[in-house]
């Protein structure tokens, strides 16, 4: 019967490859999809936290001999990551709905821990209920809530191209699992005479727990999210005495810091020079800098008074937790307390009218649910929630401090594509919805009385998870979806040999342009400087290595700004119109040294009022680039050589903000150039860009407006 569970797992999770599959991108996606498959295909350093785990396992995928490129394969490695989750996760509903002592840990029904008298008779007849319910429907729930799961809208998408969170969110189920493995299958040994052997036999969840929580670490530090939960459930239901429990926690360190050990692979990649070096963590302060991601503390916690508050959070978790060790409290009579303080501290930054980043990361995850799962899974949520409650105290306020741990977390962090880190909250929910069903069932067993009845009942279950396919099919196809690409090339195109792009674009084009620069070796002569990186010092190393003519061309301006910058990222005071001076000379430079590279910068960058660099130059709608061109080489207000280019790109409905965003890139550009066109006299070309325009967004106000205006 054991192996047939596994095989159920599996079958869950080959459903979930099987479509992941289907849907799968066959190339660079956007934000940081092109940076991480540079990096994975050369062994570089990623953006901060490093991610060596995903680098290294990444470069594994890449060299596996299938698919057209590495692109896919990594792509392919996201689904199968994913797909493994829910393997996991099935493990994990199973082995909670299936086991009787979950009731109470050992250690717990040692210390005598009662439900609330008003409930006893309540939760006893739900904890028999569901103690005796028939296999096929456990089975039937775990397979329900784990395609549930799979198929939920930002699980899915992040199976469908190469990101770090398909390997997270495997972590995070498998902690989960080992976890309340340990916490439920450990012994309650009191004895200190027993054999060191025997001790890490009986602790070996435990241990495997610490070694995947130090490795998981090493692939993304949100899964510290799981801390508040595991911390609590820890110290409120292992009641060892107090040397063999830090005899314990001895071992758990030395696992947790093997786990952790990957992060070595920063600084001895970093000092062997590869093309990807970001951050250059060579030394102990910028490996530092790295993995704690100083770069991006400007994002986290933007709201006033948030860290504070994630301090009193933290703290009141690790306090009533130690606290119920030394006083030896069971679950019930503290773990009350760290709900309540959880509620309030979300309450205060809620409804603080400073906040307003809070606020409106709050309302994405709230608008996000029925999206999400659909309106039934939400709805089966709340029941599923209360009967948690009544099967299992313990576990319902470790799905709860789970819940808000993670929801805590990123309403605090102030990034468009936010709903990554709402996976952990979303995890949780798909659990509610399997206790859900268990409600429904509890409620209709007056009515399911044969074992035939029963079995249908189940086998519906599972079509729930089924059915939940055909909710966001549509949003997570992406099998056509080569948009960033087709972008990529266009500005590849559009630029003149030997030239220089100057861009902030990283979401759309620059990241991806890392890979097809670097990897595939498309167009190695253009010069790619991203605007925003040259504010870190890192960054010249890697210019320095990649562009050395540019580089020495500026030189002189580069090591005047240098100084400063390190002031900066020191937190050193500095002048902060001295520093912008030698930044706008830097960038000039660029331009101006470079006479016999053509300069071009992308659109955001130009409609930023705020850009007083290169002042001498005109800047020229040319295609989807803007080109700086000396002042004295216009001609009659006209560009000599102006040429125009055949873009091919695929329209798209618009999905979300990326794909708003790069179709308005391709109406705001090919209609500015129209624009330019005309006043040159080329109507028949402006003509086409202007069509064009119109395909990337129709009734583009602008491009309608040049239509109508000059009967295009």
């Amino acid at each position: 019967m054991k192996k047939l569970n596994y095989i159920y797992g599996i079958a869950a999770a080959v459903i979930a490859f099987t479509v992941y599959m289907l849907t799968l991108a066959p190339t660079v996606w956007f934000i940081d999809s092109g940076e991480l498959a540079a990096v994975a295909s050369t062994l570089g350093i990623a953006h901060p936290t490093g991610y060596p785990l995903f680098t290294i396992i990444g470069h594994i995928f890449t060299l596996l001999p299938f698919g057209p490129e590495e692109i896919y394969r990594l792509n392919v490695m996201s689904a199968f990551f994913c797909a493994a989750g829910i393997f996991l996760f099935y493990l994990l509903m199973r082995f909670i709905l299936s086991s009787g002592g979950l009731e109470q840990s050992p250690a717990a029904k040692s210390a005598g821990s009662k439900p609330a008298k008003g409930a006893q008779s309540q939760t006893a007849a739900i904890k028999a209920k569901i103690s005796s319910l028939p296999e096929s429907l456990i089975t039937g729930t775990a397979m329900a809530a784990s395609l549930v799961l799979a198929f939920s809208k930002t699980y899915w998408g992040a199976a469908n191209s190469v990101e770090v969170y398909p390997i997270h969110v495997f972590f995070l189920s498998a902690l989960m699992l080992v976890f309340l493995k340990a916490i439920y299958s450990t012994p309650d040994k009191k004895s200190q005479s027993a054999p060191a052997g025997s001790f890490i036999t009986e602790n070996r969840f435990y241990l495997v727990f610490a070694f995947l929580l130090g490795l998981s670490f090493t692939n993304h530090l949100t899964t510290i999210l799981l801390a508040p939960a595991c911390l609590t459930l820890f110290f409120y239901t292992n009641l060892y005495d107090k040397p063999r429990l830090y005899k314990l926690l001895g071992f758990m360190a030395v696992c947790f810091i093997a786990g952790f050990s990957v992060y070595l692979y920063l600084p001895i990649r970093a000092n062997m020079d590869p093309t990807f070096i970001w951050g250059n963590p060579h030394n102990f302060e910028r490996f530092y800098w790295h993995i704690t991601g100083k770069q991006f503390s400007v994002w986290i916690f933007s709201a006033q008074g948030s860290i504070p508050a994630f301090l009193l959070l933290m703290g009141t978790t690790v306090g009533l937790s130690v606290y119920g060790l030394v006083k030896q409290k069971t679950i019930n009579s503290s773990m009350h307390f760290i709900f309540f303080a959880v509620i309030c501290l979300m309450g205060y930054l809620l409804i603080s009218g400073s906040n307003e980043i809070v606020l409106g990361q709050f309302k994405k995850f709230s608008a996000s649910l029925w999206g999400e799962f659909g309106s039934a899974v939400v709805l089966l949520a709340i029941p599923g929630l209360y009967m948690l409650a009544r099967f299992n105290t313990n576990l319902f306020y470790f799905t709860l401090l789970t819940f808000f741990g993670c929801l805590f977390y990123s309403i605090n962090y102030d990034i468009n594509d936010i709903y990554s880190y709402f996976l952990l909250s979303y995890i949780t929910i798909a659990a509610w919805a399997g206790f859900g069903i268990i409600f429904i069932y509890s409620q209709l067993t007056a009515v399911l009385k044969t074992p035939v009845q029963k079995t249908v009942f189940s086998a519906a279950v599972v079509l729930l998870g089924v059915v939940s396919i055909n909710t966001n099919y549509a949003l997570n196809d992406e099998s056509k979806n080569r948009y960033v690409e087709e972008f990529t090339m266009n500005v590849f195109k559009n630029a003149e040999p030997n030239s220089i792009i100057i861009s902030s674009q990283w979401d759309f084009w620059v990241s991806a342009s890392w890979y097809f620069h670097f990897v595939k070796n498309i167009r190695p002569d253009i010069v790619v400087i991203d605007k925003e990186l040259l504010r870190r010092s890192w960054y010249f190393k890697f210019l320095e290595k990649n562009y050395p003519e540019v580089y020495n061309n500026s030189r002189a301006e580069i090591e005047r700004f240098l100084p400063e910058l390190y002031k900066f990222e020191h937190n050193i005071p500095y002048d902060t119109k001295q520093i912008m001076k030698l930044f706008e000379d830097m960038m000039t430079s660029f331009v101006k040294n470079n006479p016999n590279r053509r300069v071009y910068s992308t659109w955001e960058i130009e409609q930023n009022k705020n850009e007083p660099y290169a002042q001498n130059f005109m800047r020229i709608p040319d295609g989807l680039l803007f080109r700086l061109t000396p002042k004295e080489q216009i001609v009659g207000g006209q560009v000599p050589d102006y040429k125009t280019y055949d873009f091919t790109f695929t329209p798209l409905v618009s999905k979300d903000y990326y794909h708003e965003t790069l179709m308005r890139s391709y109406a705001m550009m090919l209609s500015s150039s129209a624009a330019y066109l005309i006043t040159a006299g080329r109507q028949q070309e402006a003509k086409k860009y202007i069509e064009l325009a119109l395909v990337a967004m129709p009734n583009f106000p602008q491009a309608v407006e040049l239509k109508n205006k000059y009967n295009l």
